[in-house]
């Protein structure tokens, strides 16, 4: 499995962004040429918040595939699969698993939270463990592999 596949569709699901971005650039292409400025504005203003997602989840996804080439790779205990109750796509709440880490340097342990999915993951959960991507010189930078899910769709 190529490593951009095991690096979930993240960018593959922005319709919503996508949809923001057209609607707003046509809108704003729209009212340019009736010169309502104001209304232009707004146009332009929803298709820049479309894009700055769509750059946001690409800046993710290229992250998250530097960390697994080049990040110490860790086995990570599953401790939770928690709904994000901020919003809902459908009228579900996306859902992240939780795992935690013990650092045998430090002692420390360390929460790490998945990307949000829409699809509620305990069902494919088969092993207590999940591999995490640390970056060696910034360990607060992290992917944690939510490959063994089928195809799944991210919020």
């Amino acid at each position: 499995m190529a490593m951009s596949d095991r690096v979930s569709r993240y960018p593959a699901s922005t319709f919503a962004s996508t949809a923001l971005l057209f609607f707003g650039s046509g809108l704003a292409a729209t009212l340019l040429l009736s010169a309502k400025p104001l209304e232009s504005l707004i146009g332009v203003t929803v298709a820049c918040i479309g894009l700055s997602i769509m750059l946001g989840r690409v800046k993710r996804r290229n992250l998250a595939m530097q960390l697994m080439s080049q990040g110490h790779a860790i086995q990570a205990t599953v401790t939770d699969v928690r709904d994000d109750g901020l919003f809902q796509v459908s009228g579900h709440a996306p859902y992240r698993i939780v795992a935690q880490w013990v650092d045998p340097r430090s002692g420390e342990v360390r929460t790490f939270h998945s990307w949000k999915v829409l699809s509620d993951p305990r069902v494919f959960i088969r092993d207590e463990h999940v591999v995490v991507y640390i970056d060696p010189e910034r360990s607060q930078r992290y992917y944690l592999d939510i490959s063994f899910l089928p195809d799944f769709d991210e919020a």
